[in-house]
């Protein structure tokens, strides 16, 4: 496996803070909105978002895996 350095692991936890809060804009933008395709939208790229950070967080997480 590919260990992260400390810049790479750096940028992923900068954009795993970028995402989430995205993904809770997305959220909010769902919960008040009206039009269906709108609110399935902001929905999807909710999930789109969760799943990036999901997929990333074992290497934000394992800094274990410095070199």
């Amino acid at each position: 496996m590919h260990h992260l350095t400390t810049r790479e692991l750096l940028y992923l936890e900068d954009m795993s803070s970028l995402f989430e809060s995205i993904a809770k804009n997305c959220d909010y933008a769902a919960g008040g909105a009206i039009d269906p395709q709108l609110k399935s939208y902001c929905q999807s790229l909710s999930n789109e978002h969760k799943q990036w950070l999901s997929a990333t967080a074992s290497f934000v997480t394992n800094k274990s895996k410095l070199q």
